[in-house]
């Protein structure tokens, strides 16, 4: 019996001290994990801020070509009920991408919803309800230019962004750039001025361009780059002068019963529409002699100024007297 009982007091004696060891190295510890282990749950936060941030800026870029496109449709939209272009678009445009409105008292169309601010607004209350992160972004500035190509402008947005948690808080402001392509938007020249609206569509080409060409622009009612043309944003803004580096041109449809047709007048938009004449004998205005093509108006002909038919290789022509 005393055998038994000493076995006993043994194996209680084994557990007390693995107990006793086992207790002494938990509190020891103070019931944590390891220093390492907070230092990896920082790290993984601070990367989780970081591409948030980083999400944020790229989700701005693309939000703001969104509401670019729509302030270009909104301003598009006042010049037609207006009846006047506009000569303040590049601050009206920044005004209406960021706020949805054109000024402080007057509403941008088109822009319901499709504002720089909802867009941010809506990823930010996101971003705390569904992971917790505290954000705030200031919108410095907005811009808008053509520095790259005549059928796009670009939207140019400085933006901060602050990101606000337990762990840490992190800042950076950057310099966002976002293209809107113009295809699909109304050309506010013939918008004003024509008997007819037409829509900006580009006609590409690669090497030079032909009398072809030229019929194709014409008969689909198609835009090219022009360097000597009239930019999209001039065009807005009611400037017509030509020699613009982003300009772009079409031809007038002579034939359509509200145009007023004048023999002395080019075809191109921005001549026609502001009533320009060339009657010199270096650059006199010639009509083309090829119904096929163009069909037409009764005795009238479809008119070039005599570069314009040199650029498009044209033979078959009339030069008109001068008056």
């Amino acid at each position: 019996m005393n055998m038994i009982k000493d076995k006993r007091g043994v194996v209680f004696t084994i557990i007390a001290i693995v107990l006793a060891v086992f207790f002494t190295l938990i509190f020891s510890a103070r019931v944590e994990k390891p220093l390492d282990y907070k230092t990896e749950i920082l790290e993984t936060r601070i990367s989780v801020l970081s591409d948030y941030m980083n999400t944020f800026f790229d989700y701005a870029e693309g939000t703001a070509s969104i509401a670019g496109y729509s302030a270009l449709r909104g301003i598009i939209i006042n010049i037609s009920n207006s009846g006047e272009y506009n000569p303040d678009f590049e601050t009206q445009f920044a005004y209406c991408v960021k706020t949805g409105n054109l000024t402080s008292a007057n509403i941008c169309p088109n822009m319901t919803n499709s504002s720089l601010t909802h867009f941010l607004d809506q990823l930010r209350n996101i971003a705390e309800d569904e992971l917790n992160i505290n954000s705030n972004y200031t919108i410095n500035h907005v811009s808008v230019n053509q520095t790259t190509d005549a059928f796009s402008v670009e939207v140019i947005l400085n933006l901060s962004v602050k990101v606000n948690d337990a762990y840490a808080n992190i800042s950076d402001t950057r310099v966002l750039v976002s293209s809107i392509s113009i295809n699909g938007l109304l050309d506010p020249m013939y918008l004003l001025n024509g008997a007819y609206n037409q829509t900006i569509k580009a006609y590409e080409l690669e090497g030079n361009w032909t009398y072809v060409d030229l019929q194709q622009l014409y008969n689909t009612h198609a835009y090219r780059r022009y360097g000597e043309g009239v930019s999209f944003i001039n065009r807005i803004k009611g400037d017509l002068t030509p020699g613009d580096s982003y300009g772009i041109e079409s031809f007038v449809n002579y034939t359509h019963p509200d145009v007023n047709y004048n023999e002395s007048y080019s075809m191109i938009d921005y001549l026609f529409w502001q009533n320009i004449t060339d009657c010199s004998s270096t650059n006199p205005v010639i009509a083309i002699n090829d119904n096929a093509s163009f069909p037409a108006k009764g005795s009238q002909y479809f008119q070039l100024n005599d570069w314009h038919r040199l650029e498009f290789s044209i033979l078959n022509y009339t030069v008109y007297p001068c008056p």
